[in-house]
């Protein structure tokens, strides 16, 4: 007779392989359903053991299960994946690999396209523990790569033109600073006077040596010209700066009289300049301060002016000359009359002299 341990160890025995068998349909259906592709690699020579449908899109038209992997795809035999499969299988540490080119042809005999995965490679051990075979868990993330890639050679694109420009940019602000400072150079070199206002208050901005030299040690650099000169109020130059500052008409003075106080004395100067003040305006086309130009012209003026009086005074004696030349020429002309006159007159009769008295005798 049976006993009851004999007749339920069959039907355990049947209910665990029947649970084996549904675990394995289980992880089967998983593998096979599985959106990312995977494949197991059988023994030291890599045999394709399974293969979902997820990893076999990757080859069209390549067969892949029972043969070995470089069999398989001969296009890897010159590439790091060989080698790292090896490493798993011999050491059971598992593979990491993140966006790993892996060149591979899609098809038989097809052309080569390098392709992106990340993947894990997996050891996987038998019933005594020992490794005989290599999970593989892969994701094809090629589009993902290449269009990062595209978009970090556009961004190198553009920062490489970023730069280019940048280096432009600095380039032409170098050669506008240069520019400016050989301007700046002229300005200061240059042999007239020469100052820059801004604003509506005439600040003084920039002023050459010689047109320091018209107010000499005294700071005006910064300060506007009513507080910098104020021994010009009263005269036409405060007025004739607002008239340009207002109109940006260009004002031109030619021998104007202006009076500084030069060595700061309190002694005004008589000087004459020939000057200009020339609006200048700003990006957005406004009248932002004045430049001006000038060249002391006293000298001349003087020398003129004197030379005028002398001529003056040469005028007044011709003029005296021709007054005291038209009387002697009036005065010859009477002569010269009176002595036509006198040659007309008939000559002179001679006059009998008397006889003269006998002398007296002694009888008169």
């Amino acid at each position: 007779m049976t006993s009851p341990h004999e007749t339920v160890a069959p039907l355990q025995a049947a209910a665990t392989e029947m649970l084996r068998q549904r675990a394995q349909a289980r992880l089967e259906r998983f593998f096979q359903q599985a959106p990312s592709p995977i494949c197991i690699l059988d023994g030291p020579e890599f045999v394709y053991e399974l293969v979902n449908p997820a990893y076999q899109r990757l080859f069209p038209g390549r067969h892949l299960l029972g043969k070995p992997l470089l069999a398989a795809l001969p296009e890897l035999a010159d590439q790091a994946i060989p080698g790292i499969l090896r490493q798993v299988y011999e050491t059971g540490e598992t593979f990491e690999g993140r966006e790993l080119l892996v060149p591979l042809a899609p098809a038989d005999n097809g052309q080569v396209e390098d392709m992106y995965f990340n993947f894990t490679y997996q050891a996987r051990y038998n019933e005594d523990n020992h490794i005989d075979g290599i999970l593989v868990f892969a994701n094809d993330v090629t589009d993902q790569v290449l269009s990062r890639q595209a978009v970090e050679r556009i961004n190198r694109d553009l920062e490489a033109r970023v730069a280019e420009r940048t280096q432009q940019v600095r380039a032409a602000q170098a050669d506008a600073e240069a520019q400016r400072k050989r301007l700046h150079d002229l300005l200061m070199q240059a042999p007239a006077l020469i100052c820059y206002f801004e604003g509506p208050e005439h600040v003084f901005r920039l002023v050459n040596p010689l047109y320091q030299q018209l107010v000499g040690d005294r700071h005006i650099q910064g300060l506007p010209i009513s507080q910098a000169m104020p021994e010009l109020t009263g005269q036409p130059i405060f007025g004739l700066l607002d008239e340009v500052y207002r109109t940006g008409k260009s004002f031109y003075a030619n021998e104007m009289l202006v009076q500084l106080d030069h060595a700061n004395t309190g002694t005004l100067g008589n000087n004459y300049y020939n000057f200009v003040y020339q609006a200048t305006r700003n990006g957005a086309g406004d009248i932002d301060g004045i430049l001006v130009f000038a060249f002391e012209v006293t000298t001349q003026v003087v020398s003129r002016q004197k030379l005028e009086k002398s001529e003056q005074h040469l005028q007044m004696l011709n003029q005296q000359l021709v007054a005291i030349n038209t009387e002697v020429w009036a005065a010859n002309a009477e002569i010269q009359s009176m002595n036509e006159a006198l040659a007309k007159l008939p000559p002179l009769t001679p006059v009998a002299s008397a006889p003269s008295n006998p002398p007296l005798t002694a009888h008169d």
